[in-house]
């Protein structure tokens, strides 16, 4: 079985993706700049491969997406000045890498409230400005991907927060005007079933949750999650 690519596999929300990944099974490689500072956390792992990449070195991710089924991209600037080189352009080298090793499926974490149409949100402002440009450098990553001619599924989460899987009710929206809060766990759940998914194929959708007393489970929450989802335009 060809192994799904992650990147930013040392994040927080890209270690919960390889972990739904190892728990169905699915060979992962896991991408991180240093592979030795993570030998023991996700080294360790059946089924996961760690290795070194760069999404601003166009050569390690071919070499990482050489093989692959599919990626996820969890990548996200961590300075303040990276906003631009990793949401922006290193979305941009991946879906270029991805489209020549034969057009692999993207999915896409990026944010609720990057559209233009949100600019004068707060939330919005205050994130652009904790890290310089961030959410408009994360719409514009989305715009290279669709763009890209590759397939893809853009998952735009509200506020996330470490949680366990499967303890609210997801709520899926379109068009961007949704904001709230959702679990990592339940974030790289979602992205995992994109993969699989044809009615995911060049959808955007925003995600959040709600409480609920007794949520349905995550495995009938997820099946059905993007049927009547529209997908997008067709890149200008």
């Amino acid at each position: 079985m060809a192994p799904v690519v992650v990147l930013g596999a040392g994040g927080r929300t890209g270690a919960e993706c390889v972990s739904v990944l190892e728990q169905r099974g699915t060979p992962v490689r896991a991408v991180v700049r240093d592979p030795a500072k993570y030998r023991d956390t996700l080294g360790n792992r059946k089924g996961v491969e760690v290795v070194a990449g760069d999404v601003g070195d166009m050569q390690s991710l071919r070499e990482v997406v050489r093989g692959a089924s599919s990626v996820i991209y969890a990548a996200s600037g961590s300075s303040y000045w990276a906003a631009k080189a990793v949401d922006r352009d290193g979305v941009a080298n991946v879906a270029e890498a991805a489209k020549e090793a034969g057009g692999k499926h993207v999915v896409l974490v990026s944010s609720c409230l990057v559209s233009p149409h949100n600019r004068w949100n707060p939330i919005r402002l205050l994130l652009n400005s904790a890290r310089w440009g961030l959410m408009d450098a994360k719409y514009e990553g989305e715009e290279r991907l669709r763009r890209s001619g590759v397939p893809y599924t853009v998952v735009r989460p509200g506020g996330l927060v470490n949680e366990p899987a499967g303890q609210a009710q997801l709520v899926v929206a379109q068009g961007d005007n949704q904001s709230g809060r959702v679990s990592r766990a339940d974030v790289a759940a979602v992205c995992v079933a994109a993969l699989t998914d044809p009615a995911a194929k060049n959808v955007t959708l925003e995600l959040v949750s709600k409480p609920a007393e007794a949520p349905a489970p995550l495995a009938q929450q997820l099946k059905g999650l993007f049927a009547g989802l529209k997908p997008d335009a067709p890149a200008a």
